[in-house]
């Protein structure tokens, strides 16, 4: 039997994960003026979900960390 390591970053994230992320992104998102259908809106969520998978489960140090990046 092949034994492979889960990662956090393979679990699925569930609804309530995603309503927590879909915040934080409206949150940058107002912050910068940013339509939440522009392709930077889009990279943003993508970046916001991998630091929650990495690990940064904090909402305040989510929307720290995007708006470092945006």
């Amino acid at each position: 039997m092949l034994e492979t390591p889960i990662h956090p970053r393979d679990l699925p994230l569930f609804s309530d994960d995603l309503d927590r992320l879909e915040k934080v992104l409206d949150t940058v998102c107002q912050d910068r003026g940013m339509s939440l259908r522009s392709p930077e809106a889009e990279r943003l969520g993508a970046l916001i979900i991998q630091l929650y998978r990495q690990g940064v489960k904090d909402d305040a140090k989510l929307v720290a960390l995007a708006r470092a990046y945006f």
